[in-house]
């Protein structure tokens, strides 16, 4: 037989003290017997008082079993379910039936968001609650009211304007023993709940990028045009985001014996710069289609003009170069406002330098006007600071130097061939690295192909 536990069952302790009395009063006569019987009433007495005491403790550990079971339930509905009302609901519930409560309010800034139980007393219950949190808003979890509500904080971590309150009637007040159990209800909540605000903060999130990405298409798209066909000048123009939407851009427009140009660069990234981008687009080319019988300069102040204000309200400036190519002759006249790289192949390699600062930093300065006639294997070459900015993977930047001995190779080359050597030049020193800026370039040279 295994080793016995427990309290000895009452037939075999009858039986035992039955034979006991029984031997004393043989043995030792009336008052032996007498003392012998109340020894048995108090051994009798101490073992019920210990059956009753095992029997609580039995009945306290199925209760804790129990409440663990549902803890646990409660866990896993947290884990599995989906961060939603439906769910919220079914937690409430449990947690009601776990801490045996009448009635539980979720309050969100003070206000009853959500109730289960019992409907009855809501204001004077609010009410209670948000004194108590009033007279100790640092306590995660407190008692009020008697013992009859416990109050907890959701998110103790965060602005803490979540609160559930489980409410008994009088007669059944909540115990120190309850404390542990609601604090991880509690916990198991604030979890649910930071995963819901959690889900809610992504969802708006992935919404706000799908309106940027179609806000990008739409941006990107203004400058998705071809140079004007010309059988007397050769354009190449292209640019490189390097972000979904960037503000660097380029733009084109035409007279009767002129293509009139600007690249620009609008300072910073992103979604604001190309949306400037799209207004400094519109400006230039309704310039170019209004005031293409006057001066670069008269074109220059028009853009200015229309872009200023805006520009100076903002904080914002553009840096823009823009010119024009007599297409019967080749000459070229151009101003530079604060942009680069801008320059010009000729016999010698030769910096196109600004004249005025970008638009939208001083408003009327006349810029000069940098003029001349290409020649046959002339190219003058407009890029931004994508280019010569662009790092490889130690940090060391492309540089004006290297773009320099670029244009050097012009000479010669149809200007999307030139373009592309470009492009793949400043790749190749990347090797692999994320870009720094937007990369723009554009080629303007005379003629068709080279011989």
């Amino acid at each position: 037989m295994g080793p016995r536990s427990g309290v000895e069952s009452p037939d075999s302790l009858d039986a035992a003290l039955e034979v006991l009395t029984a031997e004393a009063a043989r043995s030792g006569g009336e008052a032996d017997a007498d003392r012998v019987a109340l020894a048995v009433r108090v051994v009798r007495d101490a073992v019920a008082e210990l059956q009753a005491t095992q029997l609580a403790l039995t009945e306290a550990l199925i209760a804790s079993q129990d409440r663990q079971l549902a803890v646990e339930a409660l866990a896993r509905i947290n884990l599995r379910g989906a961060a939603s009302d439906d769910t919220l609901a079914l937690l409430l519930d449990r947690a009601l039936s776990i801490t045996e409560s009448r009635q539980v309010l979720l309050l969100e800034a003070g206000e009853i968001a959500l109730v289960r139980g019992e409907e009855a007393d809501l204001e004077a219950h609010r009410r209670l609650v948000r004194a108590a949190i009033s007279e100790a808003p640092d306590d995660v979890v407190r008692a009020v009211a008697s013992d009859t509500a416990v109050i907890g904080v959701l998110d103790p971590e965060g602005e803490g304007d979540q609160h559930i309150a489980f409410f008994r009637s009088v007669d059944r007040p909540f115990s120190t023993l309850d404390v542990p159990l609601i604090e991880a209800i509690v916990s198991a909540i604030g979890v649910m709940l930071a995963f819901r605000e959690l889900h809610r903060h992504e969802f708006e999130r992935a919404a706000v990028e799908r309106e940027h990405q179609l806000a990008s298409v739409l941006a990107q798209s203004v400058i998705s045009t071809e140079p004007p066909p010309a059988s007397s000048v050769d354009i190449f123009a292209d640019t490189v985001p390097a972000a979904l939407t960037g503000g660097d851009f380029y733009v084109f427009g035409r007279s009767t014996a002129a293509i009139w140009f600007a690249v620009g660069d609008v300072v910073g990234k992103g979604l604001p710069a190309a949306m400037l981008m799209t207004r400094a687009v519109a400006a230039c080319r309704i310039a170019f289609l209004t005031r293409s019988d006057d001066s670069v300069v008269d074109v220059f102040q028009r853009i200015e003009d229309e872009l200023f204000d805006h520009l100076d309200d903002v904080g914002v400036f553009i840096t823009l170069a823009m010119g024009v190519i007599r297409e019967d002759t080749g000459e070229i006249s151009l101003v530079n406002a604060g942009h680069s790289p801008v320059m010009f192949a000729g016999d010698e390699i030769q910096t196109v330098r600004a004249s005025v600062p970008p638009v939208g930093v001083i408003r009327g300065r006349v810029p000069q006007v940098w003029t001349t006639v290409l020649g046959a294997d002339d190219t003058l070459i407009l890029g931004s600071d994508g280019l010569v900015e662009q790092t490889d993977p130690d940090g060391v930047q492309f540089g004006y130097d290297r773009f320099a001995d670029l244009c050097r190779s012009a000479r010669g080359r149809r200007s999307a061939d030139f373009g592309r050597i470009v492009f793949g030049a400043v790749e190749g020193f990347a090797r692999g690295a994320a870009p720094s800026d937007d990369a723009t370039l554009m080629v303007v040279r005379r003629g068709g192909a080279p011989a």
